[in-house]
């Protein structure tokens, strides 16, 4: 059952407060709020709608909408006051007011034409909301296609046009590479975009099973110790055994894995060290287990650890090597994440680096052994009869 909507009733006059609740009553779920000081202070607070007088011993109501429409721009706000005028009219929606109804209308209408009013404003709020989100989400795609996948061919045909120009054996040797590394880093680029928005589309559906996390982690540390081994890094793993299982999707794990120390070799020196482990880790109360990757690079800054996540969003420092990256590895973690039902924080590690966990809530126990697991910590039995199963979160 969704959650009833939160509305609060601002007005001075406990009478008012008291009538307009009870004629709501068991339609909404109610605050009151008898001063501009109260209805400033319940402004953070999860409210939908705002029930405003515009007189208050303390303020003025026009203000107040002012205030929260500037502040929370699809909240809805219902201006109720004993002012029967055009001008009060007029005040009230220029300074943002969904609706205007006067003291005697709201005391003498049928409570459920309030109850319409109000879920009608909120609702064409919320659809503001997300439509603004999406018009906001394709002008940022738009800018970042119109100038990172248009800018590699720049440099593709600067480098062809030398070579057309240019006959020289080591001038060609050195156009080919510049060819080479702008067409896979192109490549990268697209791949991950097209991934990021197959992921967040809900266009990917996980194929999920009980799983022992060392299983998919353990197929990423091969995968990526060459290129740890590349980079003058070494790589350590701390595998916990006789893990609880989580409903999990191989590939995706892998995947997540992947990407996590892809970016934490980014951002460590040569000789620096990078270890992957897993452990049991509760959170909130549930059991589940995690994935740390830990490394001794150059850290995240404060600043950036509120946005690495979002997508094309890169942090200010370029990596070890002046690496950019796509803006898009760590949105592909987080929506891996998500999907999952787990959660992905990055933290700082002393003296230096910083420390990505990625928790995943673990299958809950069911008698007669489906989730135990052998000394390696791999399942000897991933899925038992009576246990449905799981389909990925949309």
């Amino acid at each position: 059952m969704n959650e009833p909507l939160c509305v609060l009733v601002a007005d001075d006059e406990a009478i008012i407060r008291r009538r307009v609740c009870m004629m709501l009553a068991g339609r909404f779920a109610l605050h009151e709020a008898p001063t501009a000081a109260d209805v400033r202070a319940c402004l953070e607070g999860p409210f939908d709608a705002v029930l405003l007088d515009i007189v208050f011993p303390d303020g003025n109501g026009i203000e107040l909408c002012r205030e929260i429409k500037r502040s929370f721009p699809y909240r809805t706000v219902i201006i109720s006051s004993s002012m029967e005028t055009v001008d009060a009219w007029n005040q009230a929606f220029s300074a943002g007011a969904d609706g205007y109804l006067e003291k005697r209308e709201l005391l003498g209408l049928d409570p459920r034409k309030i109850e319409l009013m109000i879920r009608n404003s909120v609702e064409r709020n919320n659809l503001r909301a997300r439509l603004e989100e999406t018009n906001r989400r394709q002008s940022e795609l738009m800018s970042v296609l119109s100038h990172d996948v248009r800018a590699p061919f720049q440099a593709l045909l600067g480098t062809i046009e030398a070579l057309r120009r240019n006959n020289k054996p080591d001038d060609a040797a050195r156009n080919v590479e510049t060819l080479y590394r702008s067409v896979k880093d192109h490549l990268a680029f697209i791949n991950s975009l097209l991934e990021f928005l197959r992921l967040e589309s809900g266009m990917t559906r996980l194929r999920v099973l009980p799983t022992d996390i060392n299983l998919p982690v353990n197929q990423s540390l091969q995968t990526t110790g060459m290129l740890t081994k590349a980079n003058n890094i070494l790589l350590e793993a701390d595998l916990a055994p006789d893990l609880q299982l989580i409903m999990g999707d191989l590939g995706r794990v892998c995947q997540l894995t992947n990407n996590l120390v892809t970016n934490a070799v980014k951002f460590t020196p040569r000789g620096g060290t990078i270890k992957v482990s897993t452990a049991r880790a509760q959170r909130n109360g549930s059991s589940g287990v995690e994935i740390r990757v830990e490394d001794t690079g150059i850290g995240v800054s404060p600043s950036d650890r509120e946005k690495i996540f979002q997508r094309f969003r890169r942090g200010r420092d370029l990596g070890t090597e002046g690496e950019t990256g796509t803006g898009l590895g760590l949105s592909i973690c987080k929506e891996i994440m998500q999907l999952h039902r787990g959660t992905l924080e990055v933290r700082s590690r002393a003296p230096m680096g910083s420390a990505f966990v990625a928790w995943f809530p673990a299958v809950p126990h069911v008698d007669g052994g489906a989730d135990s697991v052998d000394h390696g910590g791999v399942a000897n039995k991933l899925c038992s009869p009576g246990r449905p199963a799981l389909t990925a979160a949309p």
